[in-house]
């Protein structure tokens, strides 16, 4: 693949496709025990298996592309001006619905509305970077994780090694924090996805809202929630969607979800404006609207054919995601890849 005379590939885990859809199988029957066995621990039926505690659902936001969009990166359905309905998911990323006030990491899922029949999911957290180079690595720390908590140092070095180890460790214990307001925290894709003609890019969520140094309320136990429901009374609540473009393998890396890309190799291009409508988040209509959406499987591969996700990171999560979903919606999950169910293979 070419673009801007920059060349970029995909690696198969394990070295080939049919070796890395084998470990990938295995990914989705851990994942599904995973889950059972955070079901059996909490005393209740199967929930995501991240992300459990929605925050905020809507589904009346509006995403408006720029009208100054670069010509490059005019792809697919992403043209200057144009405007579609879209339903985001604001969560805490722990398995358990804990208090909001709680360090934990924070996730946010845009739907875009392209048809009737077709959507485009983008799925993001609050940290610019992943605990976890590859799939391989994600589903160790997960299955390690659910173990005692005590041994899990102990069986992080003996399974990664201690230099990785401590940098497990310290991205996880950066990225989980006590926040002020999901209306100022910045989100970041951490896997790329292609863009069209423009090629491997990732993006990223920025809020126009600056912070103010609010102290979480740890008495609220829906914290996070309440206090964006004060925002939207006020006010709309406003993002900009920005990208980054792919510059070389060692800089902005498609197979290692851990490396940063930083913007000062590839700086952030603004293509899209997201808007939450001033509203009331406790209204009967609100609340239905954000059972709903509670209710809804997000997948990074719910996209058109030109924004593909790319990485065997994303080629892991269509599986587990999808397997994730139906286990915890008890059937087929609403939205599994659905808008393009054959993707061609990625460049070798």
């Amino acid at each position: 693949m070419q673009t801007d005379k920059i060349l970029w590939k995909e690696e198969y885990t394990g070295g080939s496709e049919q070796a890395e859809r084998m470990l990938v199988d295995g990914y989705t029957r851990q994942i599904l025990d995973i889950q059972r066995h955070i079901a059996q621990a909490s005393n209740k039926s199967p929930d995501r298996t991240l992300h459990a505690k929605v925050i905020a659902g809507v589904m009346n936001a509006r995403f408006s592309v720029s009208p100054h969009l670069p010509a490059e990166l005019a792809a697919g359905y992403f043209q200057p001006a144009a405007s579609f309905t879209a339903t985001i998911r604001f969560s805490n990323a722990s398995p358990l619905h804990m208090p909001d006030a709680r360090a934990d990491m924070r996730g946010a899922a845009i739907r875009v509305h392209i048809g009737a029949d077709e959507f485009h999911d983008f799925l993001m957290t609050n940290y610019p970077v992943s605990h976890a180079r590859d799939a391989w690595q994600f589903m160790e720390v997960a299955k390690i994780a659910t173990g005692s908590k005590r041994l899990i140092p102990i069986r992080f070095i003996m399974k990664f090694g201690l230099s990785e180890t401590i940098r497990i460790i310290k991205n996880v214990r950066s990225g989980s924090r006590a926040i002020e307001s999901i209306a100022t925290e910045q989100f970041w894709s951490r896997a790329p996805l292609l863009w069209g003609d423009a090629g491997p890019v990732r993006y990223t969520l920025i809020p126009m809202a600056a912070k103010s140094g609010r102290t979480p309320n740890i008495a609220d136990l829906n914290d996070l929630a309440n206090e964006l429901g004060r925002r939207a009374a006020q006010s709309d609540i406003r993002y900009t969607l920005a990208v980054q473009r792919y510059v070389s393998a060692d800089k902005t890396p498609i197979e290692d979800g851990s490396v940063e890309w930083r913007e000062s190799d590839s700086p952030f291009i603004s293509v899209a404006t997201v808007t939450i409508p001033a509203q009331d988040l406790g209204s009967n209509e609100a609340l239905a609207d954000r059972q709903q959406v509670d209710k809804m499987a997000f997948n990074p591969w719910n996209c058109p054919t030109v924004f593909r996700p790319l990485g065997g990171l994303n080629r892991a999560r269509k599986a587990v995601y999808s397997a994730s979903a139906r286990g915890w919606l008890g059937t087929q999950a609403e939205g599994s890849g659905h808008n393009n169910p054959i993707h061609e293979r990625p460049p070798k």
